[in-house]
């Protein structure tokens, strides 16, 4: 059993008191760089060497990386780890069960989902597959509008399903397309995103007997990131929560920038009010930033009225004061910004401890340009994750139908790739047929069907092979009986795709230690339930499209402020602070300006040593020249923070 008090070792006063506040509902507001993570961990570590059955907590985050980190972490504060392991992901007692609310409502409709009609064998429809299927329902509905495209459709039915509206409010054509959607999810034994949240709270409150099931699993619940809680999140925390009261979650509410996304946070404002009892922690003392910076986004956060006070404050001395770039246009502001990066780089800063901050992601040329004028290594955060792949999606599309005979996204992937002469009117043929419609569609010939044979003995042998062999033995079948590296070679990139699938394999085989085909399907989840922000910070499957890289390996992140949450560096860059930019053009209402201002805030407190903000008089957008006034966010810094800097003051390092 570990030693209590070496787990209260080195944590400051409102960190040991939320780690000893072990009964009871807890609101932890953290600011930046406060150490939330270090709470979280040690406050499960805390139960568990008090004596609480490691497989009564839960851990619910918002990325699979924190998740993951979070499980190691435990790990480490233990002196005697249960079995199994913290580090894998617990699907059975003995662990606490850590990991986000997506793979938490998969695992309770994977567990209890049949009560509401939802087979242990479904599908999870990543966003692109849902896309598609959104294709396909318009297709057979034969709706060609400019209006319900399939993007702003999948975003209404997301607001449907997270809402709850009544069904009589809608526009009737939306509400046939949302029923049609359903149908089409139904009829192939799959879920969407939403449906993980929307149907495992739906589950939990009309079978009783199953919540209480889970309320008394879980007798301790830790919830990150509260800020970004949608209402089904919301909702399922209460529920778990309800018979022993026991739940602690942390947040920051300047750090809530995800209102686009469906995220309340309104819901951390309003803990106390559903959990009066509640005992209210702040934890203040920032361990990233210089006093300097905490002074800057102090003083620009506190313009906000829908807040609880706090004030980051450091034990550190000095530091940098935050610099001003103004310059006459994009361009140039680029250019200053690449100069003082080579000025850095010179005097021993490693590019990726320097990055590079933007509003939207059409600011990135100017910097690219810039960079690459200044052989600087450089990514640029494209958001094309490890398992979003092709032929990552294309190889588990295999293991998906095994699982899965009625998913029909899965199926329309794997039936020509690699090519074995099915072609599209082919394709048309069979899918008509196992849709039962035989008599409507010509006879195959002879060759057709040979093919169709081919490719249907093939899957009846690998649905054999996932409910008797571990997911990595699957996946090798697959690749040598479909020839999969030899079809990649002959594509474009073939050498670096064909890595990629192997890197695949090494994945898979984490689940070693799960039976078949649960080994199977917890790969799968992964693979649809890893988020995007689990892409930027993943160096195994790097969310990246690299353009520069230096011969050492580092590169400078070029990413838009929403990406970087969560993340650190030393040197920050905060890019085209102008009116109609940041804040943004469509963001001027009072509580979307206030939201602008929080994306602001978190751009500050990235930083660990130095700030450097920038504007441009003048920039391209759409093919015009723009003029703005600087952001109001600028004005809001006290000035004695700020030194002004003009692009000539760069100059005289470097040239290019």
């Amino acid at each position: 059993m570990t030693d209590t008090t070496k787990l209260l070792a080195g944590l400051n006063e409102p960190q040991k008191e939320a780690v000893l506040h072990t009964e009871g509902p807890l609101l932890i507001f953290a600011g930046a760089g406060s150490g939330k993570t270090r709470v979280i961990t040690h406050r499960v570590a805390y139960l568990i060497a008090k004596g609480v059955a490691p497989e009564s907590i839960l851990a619910v985050t918002f990325t699979n990386k924190a998740a993951g980190e979070m499980r190691e972490r435990i790990a480490k504060l233990l002196d005697d780890p249960p079995e199994p392991p913290l580090v894998v992901m617990a699907v059975h007692g003995g662990s606490p069960w850590i990991g986000t609310f997506h793979s938490l409502g998969a695992y309770i409709l994977r567990e209890d989902g049949r009560a509401i009609g939802i087979p242990r064998s479904y599908t999870i429809l990543d966003e692109d597959d849902s896309i598609k299927t959104i294709k396909r329902v318009l297709e057979q509905e034969g709706v060609e509008s400019t209006y319900y495209t399939p993007a702003r459709l999948k975003s209404l039915i997301s607001w449907i399903k997270n809402n709850e509206p009544d069904q009589a409010e809608l526009d009737e054509k939306l509400r046939h397309l949302f029923e049609a959607y359903e149908k089409e999810l139904a009829r192939s034994k799959s879920l969407d995103f939403d449906d993980l949240l929307q149907k495992t709270v739906l589950l939990l409150t009309n079978h009783p007997a199953v919540a209480e099931r889970y309320q008394h699993r879980w007798r301790y619940i830790h919830i990150d990131e509260y800020q970004d809680t949608n209402h089904a999140q919301y909702l399922l925390t209460r529920l778990l929560a309800h018979a022993h009261r026991n739940v602690a979650v942390v947040g920051d509410d300047d750090q809530a920038i995800y209102s686009w996304r469906g995220a309340d946070w309104r819901n951390i404002l309003s803990f106390q009010r559903d959990w009066p009892e509640a005992r209210v922690i702040a934890l203040e003392e920032n361990y990233r930033s210089s006093p300097l910076i905490l002074q800057a986004a102090n003083a620009v956060i506190a313009r906000n009225a829908a807040r609880h006070p706090k004030q980051l404050w450091t034990r550190r001395d000095g530091g940098a004061l935050l610099w001003y770039l103004i310059a006459d246009n994009s361009a140039e502001e680029a250019r200053a910004i690449a100069l003082h990066m080579l000025t850095l780089l010179e005097e021993g800063e490693k590019p990726e401890e320097m990055a590079i901050l933007f509003r939207t992601n059409a600011q990135s040329r100017a910097l690219e340009e810039a960079l690459i004028a200044a052989g600087i290594p450089y990514r640029l955060v494209s958001g094309t994750k490890f398992y979003e792949r092709k032929e990552i999606k294309d190889l588990l599309s295999y293991l998906r139908y095994a699982v899965n005979p009625s998913d029909r996204v899965a199926l329309a992937r794997i039936l020509n790739t690699p090519p074995r002469g099915i072609g599209k009117t082919l394709e048309v043929k069979y899918f008509a047929r196992l849709a039962g419609g035989q008599a409507h569609i010509a006879p195959l010939k002879s060759f057709e069907k040979m093919r169709i044979d081919r490719f249907e003995k093939l899957m009846t042998m690998l649905q054999k092979i996932v409910h008797e062999k571990k997911a990595h033995e699957a996946l090798e079948y697959i690749a040598q009986e479909t020839a999969f590296e030899t079809y990649l070679a002959g594509e474009k990139n073939g050498e670096e795709r064909i890595e990629n699938i192997r890197e695949l394999f090494g994945a898979a085989r984490r689940y070693e230690e799960l039976p078949a085909p649960d080994s199977t399907q917890k790969l799968l989840e992964e693979a649809a339930l890893m988020s995007e922000q689990d892409a930027l910070t993943d160096r195994r499957s790097p969310s990246v499209m690299s353009v520069r890289q230096s011969d050492g390996g580092g590169w400078v992140p070029l990413m838009t402020v929403h990406a970087a949450k969560g993340l650190e560096f030393n040197v920050v860059y905060v890019t085209g602070l102008e009116e109609g930019l940041f804040p943004h053009a469509l963001s001027q209402e009072p509580q979307e300006l206030e939201e602008e201002r929080r994306l602001f805030y978190v751009a500050l407190t990235r930083a660990r040593k130095q700030v450097i903000l920038a504007s441009s008089e003048a920039r391209f957008s759409r093919g015009e020249l723009v003029f703005s006034e600087p952001s109001r966010f600028l004005a809001e810094i006290p000035p004695h923070l700020l030194e002004i800097k003009a692009p000539q003051d760069f100059l005289p390092t470097i040239q290019l």
